[in-house]
C-alpha cells in the first residue's frame, strides 16, 4: 500500500511539473508574438537647409582673377570657395546646397539674355506656376516648380534670382543662383523668396565692369 501511495506521488509531481512548463512556455510565446507585433514609427522627414544672409560678411572680389573670361567684380561671401567652371564662368560656393554662377554670354543685349533664361525657367513646359515676383531692366526674381510626375511624385515650389551686366558695345554677364550638382536633391524649400531677394539686392548693388 505504501508503495502505491509513494507511486501515485510521483506521478503527481510529474504531471504539475508538465502543467507548470506548458504554462511558462505559452507565455513566453505570448511575449514573443506581442513584440513580433509592434511596428517602429516611420522617421521624419528631414528638414529642409537653410542660411542666414549678412552683406557685412561679403566682400568685393575681382572674378577675373578665378575665370579670365569673366571681367567683373562683385561681393562675395567672406571665405566662399570660388572656381573656374567648364564653360569659362565662375561658380561661387555660397553653402553647401547654394550655389552663384557668373558667366559670360554670347547676346547682343541684356533683354535677349533675359528672354532666353525665361525660357528655360518661367517660360519652360519641365515647370509649373512660374511667374516673375519681381522683374527689373536687369534682373529678375522668379518662382517656379517642377511639374508633378507620371508616377505622383510631386516638387515644391522655389524662388531663384537673375542679373545681368553689360553695355552694347562690350561684353554681356549673367549671375545666376543654382543648385551645387553635388547637392542638386534639395528640397525646393530651401530656395527661399528671402535668400533669393537678399543675393539679388547684394548683386545688384556691387557688381561692377573691370576697368
Amino acid at each position: 500500500m505504501k508503495s502505491i501511495l509513494s507511486a501515485f506521488a510521483v506521478v503527481l509531481v510529474l504531471s504539475l511539473s508538465s502543467c507548470g512548463g506548458s504554462s511558462t512556455k505559452g507565455s513566453t510565446n505570448g511575449a514573443d508574438s506581442t513584440k513580433g507585433s509592434s511596428t517602429a514609427s516611420p522617421a521624419p522627414a528631414a528638414a529642409a537647409p537653410t542660411m542666414t544672409v549678412n552683406e557685412a560678411d561679403w566682400q568685393l572680389t575681382d572674378l577675373s582673377t578665378i575665370a579670365p573670361l569673366i571681367h567683373i567684380s562683385m561681393k562675395v561671401p567672406k571665405g566662399a570657395k570660388m572656381e573656374k567652371n567648364g564653360n569659362g564662368g565662375v561658380d561661387i560656393r555660397v553653402s553647401d546646397f547654394y550655389m552663384i554662377t557668373v558667366s559670360a554670354l554670347a547676346v547682343s543685349s541684356i533683354k535677349e539674355a533675359m528672354d532666353g533664361d525665361k525660357s528655360m525657367t518661367i517660360g519652360s513646359k519641365s515647370y509649373m506656376n512660374g511667374k516673375a515676383l519681381t522683374e527689373e531692366a536687369n534682373g529678375m526674381v522668379y518662382t517656379e516648380q517642377m511639374n508633378t510626375e507620371a508616377n505622383g511624385t510631386t516638387y515644391q515650389p522655389e524662388v531663384h534670382f537673375a542679373y545681368y551686366i553689360g553695355k552694347p558695345d562690350g561684353a554681356f554677364y549673367s549671375v545666376l543662383d543654382a543648385r551645387p550638382m553635388d547637392n542638386f536633391s534639395v528640397a525646393g524649400s530651401a530656395y527661399t523668396a528671402d535668400i533669393a531677394n537678399k543675393i539679388y539686392a547684394i548683386v545688384k548693388g556691387s557688381a561692377i565692369e573691370n576697368k
